[in-house]
C-alpha cells in the first residue's frame, strides 16, 4: 500500500513509512507535514561568506540510527549539493578531489527512538480504524547533521553539529505542531536538508579557522 502512495524520494522517511503501512493509501495522502520551527532559515544579518570561496570535495552519507542508508544517501545527495552551492561558501562542490585538497564531510543521521516508533505505530492503528475521526497520529523524525571541514592537507578540521526535526500529523488529533506546514513529504525533507545545510555551513564559515 505504501508503495502506491510514496514516491521514491519519500521512501527515505523510514520511520514514518513504518507507521504509514498501517493506514490506507487514501488516508495516508491526507497526512500533513511540518518542518520544525526551532532551526528555521539563516537570518540575512547572520549569514557569513568567505571573501574568496574555494572549491571543496563533498563526502556525504545518510544514516538511520547511525547505520548507513545507501538508498537515502543517493536520493538526498543532490539536494545537499544544491544547498551547498546556494550558500556561496564554495566556488565549486565536487565529489572528487579538488585543487587545494579541501574536503567537507556531512553525515545526516535520522534518529528514531524505538519507543517513539512503537507509540506511532500504535497510534496509527487506532487512527486507521476510525479513518482519523476519533483521534490521530503525530510523529516526529529527528535529525543530527554533522559537518566536518578539512581546509587542506596538514590542516586541522572544523566541526559542527546541527539538529533538526520533521513532524507528521494524520487524523483529527487536536494538537499544535511546532512547525511550518509544507505541501508534501518531499518538500518537507528538502526544506529540512536546506535549512540544516545552511546552518552547518554558516557555522563553519564563522569559525576563525575557516579560510577566508
Amino acid at each position: 500500500m505504501l508503495n502506491r502512495f510514496l514516491s521514491g524520494r519519500a521512501k527515505l522517511l523510514s520511520a514514518f513509512a513504518a507507521l504509514m503501512l498501517l493506514i490506507a493509501p487514501t488516508a495516508a495522502q491526507a497526512a500533513k507535514w511540518f518542518v520544525d520551527n526551532t532551526l528555521g532559515d539563516v537570518k540575512a544579518e547572520d549569514k557569513k561568506t568567505p571573501a574568496t570561496p574555494k572549491p571543496v570535495q563533498l563526502i556525504f552519507e545518510f544514516q538511520r540510527n547511525g547505520e548507513p542508508n545507501p538508498r537515502a544517501t543517493k536520493e538526498v545527495k543532490p539536494w545537499i549539493i544544491e544547498s551547498l552551492k546556494g550558500t556561496g561558501a564554495f566556488s565549486e562542490v565536487a565529489e572528487v578531489p579538488v585543487a587545494g585538497g579541501a574536503v567537507l564531510s556531512i553525515t545526516f543521521n535520522n534518529i528514531v527512538p524505538q519507543k517513539e516508533l512503537d507509540k506511532a505505530k500504535k497510534d496509527a492503528f487506532g487512527a486507521g480504524l476510525g479513518f482519523g475521526l476519533f483521534g490521530g497520529v503525530v510523529a516526529t523524525d529527528r535529525y543530527d547533521v554533522t559537518f566536518e571541514y578539512l581546509p587542506g592537507e596538514g590542516a586541522s578540521s572544523i566541526k559542527t553539529l546541527v539538529q533538526h526535526a520533521l513532524h507528521m500529523k494524520y487524523g483529527k488529533k487536536d494538537v499544535e505542531i511546532p512547525g511550518t506546514q509544507v505541501k508534501n513529504v518531499t518538500e518537507a525533507v528538502k526544506t529540512v536538508v536546506r535549512q540544516a545545510t545552511d546552518h552547518g555551513v554558516n557555522n563553519l564559515v564563522s569559525d576563525p579557522a575557516f579560510p577566508q
